[in-house]
């Protein structure tokens, strides 16, 4: 990673078929990580919302250890594991090595037991469930942006990611900074909110290439413990 890059993300968007919510908070989230890596310096984030929780065992977790009953999921059905299909709408602009970093941290998800989902990329985007766009830079402080829609059950039913290949002031990013954004946006895609531990990859400012223990049990915690009959569904 380069000395100037910081790790900054924007909460992931809730978009229902009756209109567009936000799902974590409105407002962008921000935090800015200003020293070399692997250090990182005091920074401040402008966001105080009920999805970023104290440290634990699990950030997920509500009252009674149960999982926060608002969390996005998806319909696992009765299968051991759901294939969430992938679909790169374009190359990135003038990166095309970046779609590697991204197949990268579809891996490391990929790679976590007790979790019922699984990244497969596919060509076909008519039957994509999460879709990876790419912009040259955002226009605020941020690398990637998730965005989600739900059924009308309430379960995701879609997911858009929106990755940056340059940074705000338009200098490229390195292969390294791209995984991790790609590895923090993915969490959300699987419907994981911030942690605010920065050794969670779920951290708004992530500078971890491995999952924390938390973001592990976060995981495994938002599928397991729904009920069995929402679990398979009808």
């Amino acid at each position: 990673m380069k000395p100037e890059e910081a790790v900054i993300l924007a909460p992931a968007n809730h978009r229902e078929r009756k209109g567009w919510r936000r799902a974590i908070a409105a407002g962008a989230i921000a935090w800015l990580a200003v020293c070399a890596f692997p250090a990182v310096a005091g920074a401040q984030a402008d966001y105080t919302g009920p999805a970023v929780v104290p440290p634990a065992e699990a950030y997920v977790g509500g009252l009674e250890d149960e999982p926060e009953a608002a969390l996005p999921r998806w319909r696992i059905g009765t299968e051991a594991q759901r294939t969430l299909w992938v679909h790169f709408v374009s190359p990135p602009p003038e990166r095309p090595d970046f779609w590697d970093e991204t197949v990268r941290a579809m891996e490391a998800w990929n790679a976590i037991g007790g979790v019922p989902i699984a990244f497969q990329r596919t060509l076909y985007g008519q039957s994509a469930d999460v879709e990876f766009r790419w912009i040259r830079r955002f226009d605020a402080h941020q690398a990637g942006t998730t965005d989600w829609e739900t059924d009308g059950e309430g379960w995701l039913s879609s997911a858009v990611v929106t990755l940056a290949t340059q940074h705000e002031g338009g200098t490229p990013m390195s292969d390294e900074f791209l995984l991790l954004v790609a590895l923090h946006e993915l969490g959300h895609v699987i419907g994981l909110p911030h942690s605010d531990d920065p050794s969670d990859v779920m951290h708004p400012g992530n500078r971890n290439m491995a999952f924390s223990d938390r973001d592990i049990r976060s995981a495994r915690q938002m599928y397991e413990r729904l009920q069995p009959e929402k679990v398979s569904g009808p």
